[in-house]
């Protein structure tokens, strides 16, 4: 191939379009063109031979072996997963022809012993057993020349898989069926029986029955990738089952229907503060919704705090609501006089307050938390002191 021939890429990768057409399965279309483009790429640079004399080929050169080498590798690995002799391809000529040999002569024999002893009414029971005996060995030749024919069909359909798979190390059960124009479940079958032969040595079909694996290596990544799918789905399972019941706990869904009147207060005041054009008034705003929502936050991870919101609730954030509409009306009005900036002012003010109460609401949020803390220390401290293992006893 030329190195700058690249027209039987473009046959090769209309060939694995056609395919993936014809069988209506693109679930491996896109890994199928790249694995034949690298290929044919790897063609190209295994006949271009550098010139080592030229500083740019010599750069190149480590990077081209190290790409042979690992197309060799590939190569090889996959063509130890795959029997060169499969079973029945040479037991399977040898049935057929004695078999269809035996079952030609025996059968014949048979044939003309029977007609001679009846045509001369000598068929004695004797005579019957001669014939019987050429009859069942007419009978065994014709089963052993059939189980030929099958040991073949199987070589044939084993060379169809093989052909399929195009170097790949795993293909899908719905392809290689729609390959051979056979049935998922006849496919796995078939598979099974010729792993169990040594036709695919290391050979393993997942337990779901999708795909053929053909090294123990990228089974066992399938399984942990499977098992790991299978864990998630468990967990998120586990997770909507317990937020469905705590959905249904009465007292989960008080919180969460406190909790959620609360942000749309928030929502309305931001929806305010955003229609409000002054700096110093959306900086307050901007901090009491901060301070809002960490303790939303907090009661969230602990519902036995839910009682410190129903103040908040029922009086701080209406009232912060109503101020902030009334700011925003006074703050439209064209011509703004002393009254209206008086009240601005005051609206202003009160918010600096509202951010104090917020901020000393969420501060005593965390009084037991400082509390356990503060014990935890003076534990700790007590038993360094009784160990002799405080600085004060080191400058003893």
């Amino acid at each position: 191939m030329n190195k700058w021939d690249f027209s039987n890429l473009g046959d090769e990768i209309w060939s694995t379009v056609q395919d993936a057409l014809n069988t209506r399965d693109f679930t491996r279309l896109k890994d199928e063109i790249r694995f034949t483009a690298e290929n044919t790429l790897n063609e190209v640079r295994n006949g271009f031979r550098p010139n080592y004399n030229d500083p740019r080929d010599r750069g190149n050169y480590t990077e081209q072996w190290f790409d042979k080498q690992q197309v060799m590798k590939t190569q090889n690995m996959v063509s130890t997963q795959i029997a060169k002799k499969p079973a029945g391809s040479v037991s399977g000529i040898l049935y057929m022809v004695f078999g269809f040999i035996g079952t030609g002569v025996f059968g014949t024999t048979s044939l003309i012993y029977g007609i001679v002893n009846l045509a001369l009414g000598t068929l004695t029971s004797i005579n019957a057993i001669g014939f019987g005996t050429l009859f069942l060995l007419a009978f065994g030749s014709l089963s052993m020349a059939l189980t030929g024919v099958k040991l073949r069909k199987r070589v044939k359909r084993f060379k169809k898989y093989v052909r399929q798979l195009r170097g790949r190390n795993y293909c899908s059960i719905k392809e290689l069926a729609s390959h051979i124009g056979e049935t998922d479940k006849f496919v796995v079958k078939d598979l099974r029986k010729m792993i169990d032969l040594g036709m695919f040595p290391e050979g393993h079909i997942d337990n779901n029955e999708n795909y053929l694996l053909l090294n123990y290596e990228i089974y066992e990544h399938y399984q942990r990738t499977q098992d790991e799918q299978k864990k998630q789905s468990e967990q998120e399972a586990s997770k909507q089952r317990e937020e469905a019941e705590k959905r249904n706990d009465p007292s989960q869904k008080e919180l969460r229907e406190a909790i959620e009147e609360g942000r749309r207060y928030i929502r309305k005041i931001r929806e305010a503060n955003d229609a409000i054009p002054g700096e110093e008034i959306s900086r307050k705003l901007y901090r009491l919704e901060i301070i809002t929502e960490k303790i939303f936050n907090y009661v969230e991870q602990h519902p036995e705090q839910l009682p410190a919101l129903h103040k908040l609730m029922s009086y701080y954030l209406p009232i912060t609501l109503k101020l902030v509409t009334g700011y925003e009306q006074l703050d439209a009005q064209p011509v703004q006089g002393e009254n209206i900036m008086t009240a601005k002012r005051e609206i202003e003010d009160t918010l600096d307050t509202i951010s104090g109460a917020f901020e000393k609401l969420l501060d005593d949020l965390f009084r037991d938390i400082a509390f356990d803390i503060s014990s935890d220390i003076s534990v700790l401290e007590t038993l360094l002191s009784q160990e002799g293992l405080t600085e004060k006893d080191f400058k003893k």
